[in-house]
């Protein structure tokens, strides 16, 4: 009976999708702004409500009068991730996402039109001139959401973190937001359409800077070190 009840809920969350993919996609021809406002309204809340799950975000107070465009880099544990983030942040945001998503039906096409950043990992300098694309579009605005440890993690320790967004943040002296998030693989384990009633966390750091004399790699397990941090704090 429980499987049963969990295959209805992942079919509602289906539903509520590929609604929310087709009507986001119309919407962003008009504004980009009323697109998030679906995608995290509508469909993020919706998904929430059918996996039982809650979304509780702490945010330091270091972002109280923060307004540039940043990269968030967060920990992956789940696909519940992203609902986390679309959750936590109330300003249009955008995610770096391998070039295969674009192939999935509705959320792909939705993905698309929004305007995301697609990146080929198959190809080291394709995959360079993405993240540099998605540089110039942070200097036109845009808040970029990076998962760098670039797969979810199989134990819940948090991996070594790609330098792909760090050597842009550092070009381009792009503000990094680590962001520690607990729980979402509780709530929807790796690699399984199961779902759990729960709580995921999300606590949002303040802001780093790349130092004049600091590599990428440097860059990388500073900002790694600070998600360790706040997830010690969740």
């Amino acid at each position: 009976m429980r499987v049963f009840f969990n295959y209805i809920k992942v079919l509602f969350i289906f539903f509520s999708t590929v609604f929310s993919a087709v009507l986001a996609a119309i919407v962003v021809l008009f504004s980009s702004k009323l697109s998030f406002w679906v995608a995290r309204n509508i469909w993020a809340k919706s998904v929430c409500f059918f996996a039982r799950c809650k979304v509780k975000v702490s945010v330091t107070e270091a972002l109280d009068n923060f307004d540039q465009p940043a990269i968030y880099c967060c920990n992956h544990l789940s696909s519940f991730d992203i609902i986390a983030m679309y959750i936590s942040l109330e300003k249009p945001i955008y995610f770096i996402a391998k070039k295969e998503i674009k192939k999935i039906p509705f959320l792909g096409w939705y993905m698309i039109a929004a305007g995301m950043i697609f990146l080929d990992r198959s190809n080291r300098e394709k995959a360079m001139r993405s993240m540099r694309d998605a540089g110039r579009e942070i200097k036109r605005g845009k808040n970029i959401i990076s998962f760098p440890e670039g797969t979810r993690s199989k134990n819940g320790k948090i991996g070594l973190f790609k330098r792909g967004s760090f050597i842009i943040a550092k070009e381009g002296r792009i503000p990094i937001i680590p962001v520690a998030i607990s729980g979402s693989d509780k709530v929807n384990p790796n690699g399984t359409l199961q779902l759990n009633k729960g709580i995921i966390h999300t606590k949002i750091g303040s802001p780093l800077y790349c130092n004049t004399n600091e590599t990428a790699e440097s860059f990388a397990e500073r900002t790694r070190n600070q998600v360790e941090y706040l997830l010690k704090e969740i």
